[in-house]
């Protein structure tokens, strides 16, 4: 088992692909710092230190953090940066200092791996692995938006320094290719984002439609595909439901159009551990039907809440903005639609639920390709 590391992810993703688990199980130390950028409802504390020991809560701090209104966030980053840089140097310095060692600093953003490099420079932690999520294309109708992604993007290119970088799939690390970051032969490793492995079980349901989505609560995300067409839903299935889990800075909106087209939701808020489980396994189709648009992150991303519905044997309806969106139709585990076609998504819905035995366990077997103990060694293998 290793010795020390610190990992630094933002909430509400801190466990996506059971990474947090993971680290808890291979290091001996594990000093986590959860720092938040959505205003999620039901999180208490956005910014937090919790160190592990042996796998156990051995102690937790709350960090200051700078409370600002959703239509604030982008404008203020800046200052909720800098101050996030304080705390992080701050308490990394005095945890070399009660602990002796940090073996490893990680994390999956580009401001925080610099921040990590910078510490590597002056000897606080020994290993620097930055795992690559994301890209932010320059483009967006939000000037102030731009120039974050912008700058985002600089510490992105210094932050390939790191001692190890991995690429959650092949379309992050092709980019940076043809940027010219990455020479053409240049070797990184591409570890997805892991699954959870549960014994597979038949839905008692399975004849229901009930959808679900898992996320931050973001008009990007799509979340908003079934009240685009709950008409052409109502005129075939005469019911269904909607189970919603997350929070964000769409939730009022999302709210608001859940009572207009009188479709029976249920938003949950944001939930953690096993609740996620629970809310899902009352379900029959997972939504992961991100906006296809040239701003979106989503076109580079991995997706956590694919993972975690296809986890629990969960058919998925996506749209054909991921790069794993390819993979959910090739393995049949579920069917890509356009956004704004409610006749290709209402007839998606009557295919996976007149076969759903058959989309369930192709969902299943998909997840298993991606147990996160098989496939998170190699991030951290270092020699």
């Amino acid at each position: 088992m290793n010795k020390s590391i610190v990992y630094i992810n933002y909430s509400p993703y801190e466990n996506s692909g059971k990474i947090l688990d993971y680290l808890l199980d291979n290091f001996v130390n594990v000093f986590h710092f959860s720092i938040g950028f959505h205003n999620l409802k039901n999180k208490k504390n956005y910014n937090r230190l919790i160190i592990f020991k042996n796998g156990k809560l051995e102690k937790e701090f709350v960090l200051f953090q700078l409370p600002i209104p959703s239509s604030l966030v982008f404008i203020l980053l800046p200052i909720r940066s800098l101050i996030n840089f304080l705390q992080i140097i701050r308490y990394t310095v005095w945890l070399k200092y009660k602990y002796k060692t940090i073996n490893i600093y990680f994390t999956v953003n580009a401001f925080i791996a610099w921040i990590g490099n910078l510490l590597r420079g002056f000897g606080v932690v020994e290993k620097t692995v930055f795992w690559v999520w994301d890209y932010y294309p320059p483009i967006h109708e939000n000037k102030i938006i731009m120039l974050m992604r912008y700058v985002y993007w600089q510490f992105d290119k210094i932050s390939s320094y790191s001692d190890k970088v991995a690429f959650v799939n092949h379309r992050l690390l092709n980019l940076r290719k043809d940027m010219g970051i990455y020479e053409r032969n240049a070797k990184h490793p591409i570890i997805p984002i892991g699954t959870d492995k549960f014994a597979y079980t038949k839905r008692k349901n399975a004849k229901k439609v009930i959808f679900g989505f898992i996320g931050v609560l973001k008009k990007s995300q799509g979340p908003g595909i079934i009240f685009d067409h709950s008409h052409a839903l109502f005129k075939k299935f005469k019911t269904f439901q909607y189970e919603v889990v997350g929070s964000g800075p769409d939730e009022e909106y999302l709210k608001h159009r859940a009572y207009e087209t009188e479709v029976q939701t249920k938003f949950y808020g944001y939930l953690e551990g096993e609740s996620f489980n629970q809310v899902l396994n009352r379900c029959t189709i997972g939504i992961a039907t991100y906006i296809p648009d040239p701003s979106n992150v989503s076109y580079y991303g991995d997706p956590g809440k694919i993972k975690r519905y296809i986890s629990l044997g969960l058919p998925v309806i996506c749209t054909d903005v991921l790069e794993f969106s390819r993979e959910i139709e090739r393995s049949e585990s579920g069917i890509i639609v356009n956004y704004d076609d409610s006749k290709a998504f209402v007839a998606a819905v009557g295919k996976i639920m007149s076969k759903y035995p058959f989309y369930s366990k192709n969902a299943y077997k998909l997840s298993q390709k991606y147990y996160y103990k098989k496939i998170y060694p190699e991030m951290f293998d270092l020699n």
